[in-house]
């Protein structure tokens, strides 16, 4: 059984604000059914980051170390973990995606499922077009930046 979110999946939000799960991100959670949603932001796009309960937890609990002092890590409570909620995929492998989270990432009907590791993106179709245009625009930059040995 894989044990991380990898690849690109296309979806559908039906008029309840529900998705189904492409297979291969079901079948990482078969013994972790419990979700995290949440708010997403890079360079501009709003998306939803989902993670299972238990990466989750491991989020918070390096969030915890951090001092409550610091502005930056205010400012990631208050606009990322207070954002969470938990949800649950129905027996058909379906999930509903809150209402202010759907309009948070401007979902509202095709989707893209992105397999981040140890978490999975949701992005609105159109959203992600424009990033990853973006992305394919700027790769060769960014191999040049990751191949550079940084000393």
């Amino acid at each position: 059984m894989p044990s991380f979110f990898r690849g690109r999946f296309e979806g559908k939000l039906d008029d309840k604000g529900r998705i189904f799960l492409p297979t291969t991100i079901h079948n990482v959670l078969t013994a972790k059914k419990d979700l995290v949603i949440t708010n997403g932001h890079s360079k501009g796009f709003s998306y939803l980051d989902v993670y299972s309960l238990a990466a989750w937890k491991d989020l918070e609990k390096k969030i915890s170390k951090l001092s409550n002092l610091r502005a930056e890590v205010q400012a990631f409570q208050r606009f990322y973990l207070s954002a969470g909620q938990i949800i649950e995929p129905d027996k058909s492998q379906r999930i509903l995606i809150p209402p202010d989270l759907r309009s948070y990432a401007g979902i509202s009907e095709a989707v893209l499922f992105v397999g981040m590791g140890e978490k999975f993106e949701v992005w609105s179709k159109d959203q992600w077009s424009q990033l990853y245009g973006n992305l394919v625009k700027n790769f060769d930059e960014t191999l040049k930046e990751l191949s550079e040995d940084k000393k």
